[in-house]
Parts: structure tokens; sequence; C-alpha cells
């Protein structure tokens, strides 16, 4: 008999305080992470539950329906309808939500099996803890696959999830952002505090083998969406496999076709495949784990961080560096040293999280079992973007607050906003690779230029809003640059920019009057035969 399965993300509100929930854990990627504290020159995307919708459409004609962040009233409206199986995805911070939904369950489908799956259910003695059937930790469709009574192999097919921007400058949006490819899970390298690394065994989980499979799905997800923007997704490390990478290379090459790849890749991998490659490739947004120059990661050993960010620089890549705080060796004295550092490597994009022990995790045991884990502190305050929950020699849980803080503040007042440094990255691009030997170079630093009308506006509209004199001065001095190469502004986009200011001064007053939390909106999606 065949048995219908829901699956659901953990329900909305985000981002405000509230009994499950706290304000700063955010659902935004960018805002909340990447480009924290830079208010309206901040992307507001939301990602949706891209390892749910990959679970479901791999589970061959079994009625499966996912739900994208609801409400509670929405999820119990969906659990009424007396699914066999109802399957719920979160992190750990998520867990008093998670426990709400499974008493939602057993109150109104008492007769569906629960599962929990994502980092949440390496919460020790979940299953104690809240009434569920199953604890899924590792890889959900093989797991699914088999409580469902299906053939354990399976050929894995793309779900149909994309990004969604929502708010640039402070104009609100409703576009669909850069469709994504789910290419594999985890990553084989098991540093002590990734979560995705020891959730997965320490394997690494490729969907898609070849580079030339790859590529036809890139073609295809591209097509679909009329973009060249596509985001690979789920592998930690995608550079691990440098064969499949260099034959994605030699595809794209080929094709003659210019593509804007979102990846990650160790910067061990990084240095041996180069930035050349990458750029051929059709990379344009890596995310590199910088970690600490106080932390001895294999991945890290003998790298110049500094001036392999600078090379992928000069071929358009532009970076998310990854950073974090309060690692064991960090002492008063240098930890400024170590976010001076990072600073130095000038990112696009800037991560700096708390060294942070979570359950499943050699670091999690470690602390532990030292007693350095503070247990008082809720699950739901576990989101390493306020305080840490553990005991640091050197710094209290206020002071590593201001710390992060302040490494975010420097991040935005001295680089500039990260929309600046991305076009400003792509100017400095396009003019070291027009004139290059190799056509497909060439042809990406055409892809380049068709973005400066529109870097114009934003440019011009910074100009007027940015908060410093030496700030406005890096907007003006990167018009400039693309003025003498591409003409003046014209007057639309003089116009433009004028109503860009006024949207952002007007989001900036809105945001201290009633704060900048932004709801991701529910989607319900059916796969299998209903």
């Amino acid at each position: 008999m065949t048995r219908k399965v829901l699956l659901s993300s953990v329900f909305k509100p985000f981002g405000v305080d509230t009994v499950e929930a706290r304000k700063e854990s955010k659902v935004e990627l960018f805002h909340n992470q990447l480009t924290k504290n830079q208010g309206i020159y901040s992307p507001r995307f939301f990602l949706f539950s891209f390892g749910l919708h990959a679970i479901a459409e791999n589970l061959d004609d079994t009625p499966v329906t996912v739900l994208d962040f609801p409400s509670l009233d929405r999820f119990r409206r969906e659990v009424r309808k007396g699914y066999d199986i109802v399957g719920i995805g979160a992190i750990v911070p998520n867990f008093l939500k998670v426990k709400k939904m499974v008493e939602t369950v057993r109150e109104l489908s008492p007769r569906s099996t629960v599962v929990i799956g994502g980092f949440c259910a390496t919460i020790p003695d979940i299953d104690k803890i809240m009434d569920v059937d199953h604890v899924c930790v590792g890889e959900g469709i093989s797991f699914m696959r088999r409580l469902l009574g299906l053939p354990e192999a399976f050929a894995f097919k793309n779900p149909d999830v994309v990004s969604q921007l929502r708010e640039v400058m402070g104009i609100p949006l409703r576009m669909v952002g850069a469709p994504h490819i789910v290419v594999g899970l985890g990553c084989s390298y098991g540093c002590d505090f990734c979560c995705p690394s020891h959730f997965f065994g320490k394997r690494h989980i490729r969907f898609f083998q070849t580079g030339q499979a790859l590529f036809r799905e890139i073609e295809k997800v591209a097509a679909r969406y009329k973009t060249n923007a596509v985001s690979l997704i789920g592998d930690d490390n995608f550079l691990l496999d440098l064969d499949r990478a260099e034959e994605l290379r030699q595809c794209m090459i080929r094709s003659g076709r210019i593509y804007r790849l979102f990846t990650f890749g160790s910067a061990d991998r990084v240095a041996e495949f180069g930035a050349e490659k990458l750029a051929e490739m059709g990379v344009n947004l890596i995310w590199i784990g910088r970690e600490s120059i106080y932390s001895p990661y294999q991945k890290n050993l003998g790298r110049n961080i500094r001036e392999m960010v600078a090379e992928l620089g000069r071929y358009g890549i532009k970076v998310i560096l990854s950073s974090i705080l309060l690692v064991d060796e960090h002492t008063r004295e240098n930890i400024e040293a170590d976010i001076n550092d990072h600073l130095a490597c000038r990112p696009t994009f800037s991560q700096f999280t708390f060294y942070s022990p979570l359950p499943g995790t050699p670091l999690y045991d470690r602390v532990k079992s030292t007693g350095r884990l503070l247990t008082a502190i809720p699950y739901e305050e576990w989101h390493a973007f306020k305080q840490p929950w553990f005991v640091h020699p050197e710094f209290n849980l206020k002071e590593a607050e201001i710390i992060q803080n302040r490494a975010y503040d420097r991040d935005f007042y001295e680089l500039g906003p990260s929309l600046l440094r991305y076009i400003r990255t792509d100017v400095e691009a396009w003019r070291f690779l027009k004139d290059s030997s190799k056509q497909h170079l060439v042809a990406r630093a055409a892809d380049l230029a068709a973005d400066m009308g529109k870097y114009r506006i934003l440019l011009l509209a910074m100009g007027r809003l940015l908060p410093r004199p030496e700030m406005r001065q890096m907007a003006v001095d990167t018009l400039a640059d693309i003025e003498s190469a591409f003409g003046p502004a014209t007057v639309f986009e003089k116009a433009a920019a004028a109503g860009m200011a006024l949207f952002g001064r007007a989001r900036e007053i809105r945001t201290r009057l009633t704060g900048d939390a932004l709801q991701p909106p529910t989607r319900i999606r059916h796969y299998g035969r209903l």
C-alpha cells in the first residue's frame, strides 16, 4: 500500500523573540551571517529547504508534500489530512519548534510515524525528549527509502529549488534568485567543529559523479529560469573531486557558454586547481574556510589566503571568507591580530562565527568532557551569532558578543559594503580579462561588462547614503573607474539611483522604528502520485 509523506521545515516567524526562537536567529544566510551589520546594503535572500525537496524528489512515485516555512496553523491544517509519515527537518536552534510540531502531530494525527532529521537530530537523546519514531542522522534519501521499503539504490534527481531575492537597498522585490543544484553532501576532512562533515560520517557523498552530468544539469536549470547564475549546494567541498571539476571546466570551454556558479572549496584544493581554471569552470562566488591563523587545520597550512583571495579576484571570483572567533588559542592579546589578518584578505563577504561545539562533532565532545559546555543556555541560543555557549578561558559571554559585533562592524566600515566590493571585483576583473589570450576568459569579461549599467545605479545611490565620507569615496572612485571605461551614467540611471536612495533612506527609518525581520513566504509542493 502506498504511504503518504509530509516533509516540513520548522514554522515561522523567524528573527523575532518568542518562546521558541530568538531575534538573532534569522533564516537569511546573507543578512544574518555574511553581511551582518550592513543594514540596507545587505541583500535580503531566502534559501528554501533543498534537503527536504531532494528527499521528496527521490522517493520514486511516493506521494510527498513538502512544506517550506509554514505558520504553525498552516502546519496544523496539513497534518490533519492524515499523513502516514511526517518528517521535520531543522537545525539545533529550532529545537523547541520541532518539539511543538511533534506534539502537534501526536495530537492531530496520532497514527502518523514521526521522523526528525537535520542537525537537530544530533541533539543527545532527542528521541527521549520528544515522542518521535525515528531519528535520521546522515543522508536522508536512503533513510526514507528504507523506511518506505523502496529499493536501496537510486539514480539521483535534482529537485527544482531556487533562492528568492526579497530586497536590495530597501527596494522590496520578489525575484527568483539562483536555481540550486544539490551536487552532493558533506566533506571528508572532518574538521573538529564541522557539523556537515561529521553529520555525514566524514564522507564526501557525490550525487553527480561526473563533470559532464553536472554540466547537463547546469544547462537544464539555467534554461528553465533564463539565468546564467547557478548555485552548487549541499557539497561542502566541491573541489575534493578535482577530476570532476576539471571535466566540468572542459565542458564549459567546449560549450562557449558563460555561467556564474556558487560553490564551496577548501584553500588547499583551491590552490591546487588554480584561479584561472576555476574561472574557466564558471565559478563566480566561492566559500573558503579561513578559520584562524592559530588553528592547525591541514587544509590551510602553508596557504597564503591573502594572496589566494587577490588572485581569485583578478578572475572575477568573489570570495566568502569564514573565520572562527574564540578558538582555544585566542587571547586578549592576539584575537584582534586574527581579525586584522582576515580583513587584510579583503574578501567580498565575511563570516565571523564563534567556535561552535554542536552535537555530533569532536569539538562538542571535548568541550563537554572538560566541563566547559554551558548546558543552562537553551538550544535556541546555539546559533553562533550573538554569544557562545561554552566557557572560554579568556572571554566571558558579553565580551565575546562585543568582539563579534566589532569584527562585523570593521568589515563593513573599513572594507565597505559587500555590494561595493562585489562591484569593484568585477570592474577590476573585466580590466584584467578583456585582453586575455583565452577566448573563454574574454567572453567572461564581456559577461561582467553587461552589468556595468546596473552597477552605476547602485554606486550613485551608495554615494548618497553611505554613512562615512571614506565609504562614500569608495563608491565615487569605483563609479569613476566604470565611467572611464563604459561612459557616464545616463539620465535614466541617475533617476533610478535617486529613487533607490529614497527607498534606502525609508528602509533605514523603518528599521529603526519596527526592526528589519523579514518572513519567508510559505511554499507547498507536491511530488509523486497523489
